[in-house]
């Protein structure tokens, strides 16, 4: 067989480019969905082990990256989708665990503050194919205006690893599911790293998340059982209302996300105090509220929350280690330290998306009008 030789020649210059040719690892055991229905499903209960693969990062670079949080001026996450309401995770990580204060700004959105970009910015860059354009765009109005680059994606030598002063990586292999499953996940677990980084606390984190992985692993059949369950009693709904308080109302907006993706049924998901500002007047008789509410710093107001959109007909779902007879269903899940329940909260709201996306005659892995890499604006 011939070897065969590409050349790249610039159309404006008619000159040839040189380019260094790089092979990225993939394992074709990620391209198979071996005994399950969905690659969604697959990827769902891969996590456990996700959780381990993304926490174990070069602990000298996390120092450094956490270093450099701790010392700017001015700290702005921009991402979109799913990317982005885990960096909504990571600003309330980055506060109560950091003390660092930072912004998150919707991708789409971040070219309308570019004024405020300048030299003593940090942009942390979330992605999970390094090639969002919204995302590329905002990345290059900052570096022209002197901004510093951290990034977060899956892939390889990506255009916004290629962009960036320094890259995590999530570790998570190929996500061929179009709805962010473990890509997710994966996120999250890495602002828990840097978080825990800027405390100084890398090898307890790496703890904490190592004995995580093991619950949720122990807890998921149980929570596979529950969530088909509840599918069943709601697939008639058409509308549904995610809530949470805190870091919980990032966990609900992206469970809320996931429902319409894959099923296509309208889902809201907000500060679960802001549901007297406009949204309880849509609630009516079986309404499914999912309250993403652990027994956290967040528990009792949320709880009081579920309960008035309960005394207005509506059916709770409660995501929560805690019973309370205000549920109509309870999804459980482990009891842990009180900053590490959205990860607990996650698997329960992807498989609750999944099992109604089933009932609805859907297929999970292929939603309508949507694709795995938005390259477009």
């Amino acid at each position: 067989m011939n070897n065969m030789g590409i050349e790249i020649i610039d159309l404006k210059t008619d000159k040839k480019k040189e380019k260094i040719i790089k092979i990225i690892e993939w394992d074709d055991k990620t391209a198979t969905k071996n005994e399950h229905e969905h690659f969604m499903i697959k990827e769902i209960l891969e996590q456990p082990e996700i959780i381990k693969k993304a926490s174990l990062q070069d602990n000298e670079k996390l120092m450094k990256m956490a270093i450099g949080i701790l010392r700017s001026k001015q700290v702005i996450i921009t991402a979109c989708g799913s990317s982005r309401y885990a960096a909504l995770i990571g600003r309330y990580l980055f506060s109560k665990i950091g003390e660092k204060f930072c912004d998150v700004v919707m991708s789409s959105e971040f070219g309308y503050f570019g004024e405020s970009i300048d030299k003593n910015t940090l942009i942390i860059a979330v992605s999970q194919s390094g090639e969002t354009a919204d995302v590329l765009e905002g990345l290059k109005q900052a570096k022209e205006n002197g901004a510093e680059i951290y990034s977060i994606v899956n892939v390889a030598d990506s255009t916004i690893a290629r962009m960036s002063d320094e890259v995590l990586y999530l570790n998570c292999g190929p996500e061929i599911g179009i709805a962010a499953t473990k890509s997710f996940l994966a996120q999250i677990i890495i602002f828990y790293v840097l978080a825990f980084a800027m405390d100084n606390k890398i090898e307890y984190a790496n703890k904490k998340l190592m004995k995580i992985s093991d619950l949720i692993k122990n807890d998921i059949a149980d929570t596979i059982k529950t969530t088909k369950k509840i599918a069943k009693a709601t697939k008639e709904q058409r509308d549904f209302f995610y809530i949470g308080r805190g870091i919980n109302f990032a966990v609900a907006s992206e469970g809320a996300l996931k429902l319409k993706e894959l099923s296509y049924i309208h889902a809201e998901g907000m500060p679960a105090g802001e549901l007297k500002h406009g949204t309880i007047a849509l609630i009516e008789d079986k309404s499914p509220v999912v309250a993403i509410n652990p027994n956290d710093y967040t528990y009792l107001e949320t709880l009081s929350n579920a309960e008035e959109t309960k005394s207005r007909g509506a059916q709770i779902i409660g995501i929560s280690d805690k019973e309370s007879n205000v549920y109509d269903h309870h999804i459980k899940i482990a009891k842990v330290d009180e900053i590490f329940y959205p990860i607990m909260c996650i698997i329960p709201e992807q498989l609750l998306a999944y099992y109604l996306a089933l009932e609805c005659g859907k297929n999970p892995d292929r939603p309508r009008n949507l694709a795995k890499s938005v390259t477009v604006k």
